[in-house]
């Protein structure tokens, strides 16, 4: 059993760790990789192992459990001085926390007598952890039930993407940041004694503290000079296409169209990373290819990385077009097949951007795509209605019904009734308006008044007047319903008594 430890303030006690992952490595394409069973390795043994594993360096404040970590690789090891002053400079990233502590533990499988006379001369005591201590085991399994968790849901899975996108996730998990004022910052901040946190020296001056000493180093190496850190660094591989402009390609024809066949081959594939696989192939042959970053945004379930996919895919596909297409052919997109990539991507897109709050951009994409095609074999009108009404552009909103007259769906028809109340209020063409739009689906007012819930995920399909489509409607436009004084009332006593 683990013996039970307690400390009286925050930086009285630091956990330093440095673990290597016994479930997460990295491919030979660059992406992490999960594996259940547990692999046999250490921090001394990792660098001969034939995979490159993944490694934590974690410093934990005993007290609060405030923490700071970085994420490495076993063949790309930061030096342990250079992790010390990440974690406790004030001018480094993770401001949450900052400050030399009293005490350090430190593991006797990194422990070095370069180390710890280091830490002493920066009057920091180095204190290897009593037998049966488990310094930071939680830490770990928690950072990897999440690290897991990330990744499941992210399309491009490389360390640096991780490190630079979602490590302030990583962190705001481990932290409880969701429960203020008891997060583990708040507790670190609330228990520093006077004098703490006490600043370090700059930069140079600290790792000066740090020269070599008698003895053999173990782990990673305390001290590592500029040309060590860049020969460590991992190669660039072909996963990296997903940074690359897509500008710096030369364009071809050909290329496209044999990366296009590969994505009708995955779209048809089953199997999340299969598909996901063959998607990035074809973004190797050509990244002008914008269905294969479609297929890679649909199957991501990262908001900010599906964004960033629709807009790769967007910017691919005008490119793959051209500025000459687009005059000679708007008017006539999506019923020519070569637009449909980008049009979906613009579909996408405009989705993004009105979940993201960028809501300004998601509306003129939406107008460009009708531009592009009046015809809006997408449905573009439906939920374009719905997000100028909830943005109160009342006039946009009336032109676009007027040139999609007799509309069979419910969409127009709801959107129709709701801008009449508006601007006529209850009474005349308002009640007749939503007697028609209750006549084209029935299933409406429950979701309108939160009778029923929206499911989270959409129905894939729906027929004109049928449950689906109520609920697809009820999804983009409840907002506007619910934003327009008195709108939910007139609903409720237009409907027919039960």
């Amino acid at each position: 059993m683990s013996r039970q430890f307690r400390s009286a303030y925050a930086n009285q006690l630091h956990q330093l760790l440095v673990s290597v992952s016994k479930h997460f490595y990295v491919r030979k394409d660059g992406t992490i990789k999960y594996q259940e069973k547990a692999m046999n390795v250490n921090i001394n043994t990792c660098r001969k192992s034939s995979r490159e594993h993944l490694v934590y360096y974690i410093m934990r404040d005993h007290f609060s459990g405030n923490l700071v970590f970085h994420l490495a690789t076993s063949r790309s090891l930061l030096p342990l001085a250079d992790f010390l002053y990440l974690a406790w400079s004030k001018e480094s990233d993770e401001k949450h926390f900052w400050g030399l502590p009293d005490s350090v533990f430190v593991p006797k499988t990194i422990s070095s007598p370069g180390l710890f006379e280091g830490l002493r001369k920066l009057g920091t005591q180095p204190v290897n952890p009593p037998s049966g201590f488990a310094s930071g085991v939680r830490v770990i399994r928690d950072m990897e039930d999440y690290l897991y968790f990330v990744l499941a849901r992210i399309i491009d899975r490389r360390l640096e993407n991780i490190s630079s996108n979602y490590k302030h996730k990583i962190y705001h998990h481990l932290l409880d940041f969701s429960f203020g004022d008891e997060s583990k910052v708040a507790k670190w901040e609330n228990n520093l004694p006077p004098g703490h946190p006490r600043e370090i020296p700059d930069r140079e001056a600290f790792i000066r503290c740090f020269g070599p000493a008698p003895g053999e180093e173990k782990g990673p190496a305390l001290l590592g000079s500029t040309e060590e850190k860049a020969a460590t660094m991992p190669a660039k591989t072909a996963e990296n296409i997903l940074d690359t402009p897509v500008t710096a390609h030369k364009f071809s024809k050909q290329k496209l169209n044999q990366a296009q066949d590969m994505v009708y081959e995955a779209w048809e594939t089953t199997g999340r990373q299969k598909r996901i696989d063959i998607a990035m192939q074809a973004l190797k042959i050509s990244p002008y290819c914008a269905d294969a970053y479609n297929l890679l945004a649909c199957e991501s379930r990262d908001p900010q990385e599906k964004l960033s996919l629709y807009e790769k895919a967007a910017r691919a596909g005008k490119y793959a077009l051209g500025d000459l297409y687009f005059k000679q052919n708007s008017g006539h997109f999506w019923g020519l097949i070569e637009t449909r990539p980008y049009m979906s991507a613009l579909m996408g897109l405009a989705d993004c951007r009105w979940k993201a709050g960028q809501r300004r951009e998601a509306i003129e994409i939406s107008q460009e795509m009708l531009r592009l095609n009046p015809n809006d074999n997408q449905g573009v009108r439906y939920f374009l209605a719905s997000w100028l009404l909830a943005e109160n552009r009342n006039e946009e909103c009336r032109k676009l019904l007027s040139e999609y007259e007799g509309d069979a769906a419910c969409f127009l028809a709801y959107s129709k009734a709701l801008l009449a109340f508006r601007t006529e209020g209850a009474g005349g063409g308002a009640d007749e308006y939503l007697k028609e739009a209750l006549r084209r689906n029935k299933y409406v007012p429950p979701y309108l008044l939160g009778q029923k819930p929206v499911p989270l995920r959409l129905p894939d399909y729906y027929g004109f007047g049928d449950e689906n489509e109520a609920v697809i409607y009820a999804h983009d436009g409840r907002e506007a319903w619910r934003s327009t004084s008195g709108a939910l009332e007139w609903l409720t006593l237009a409907l027919p008594d039960t």
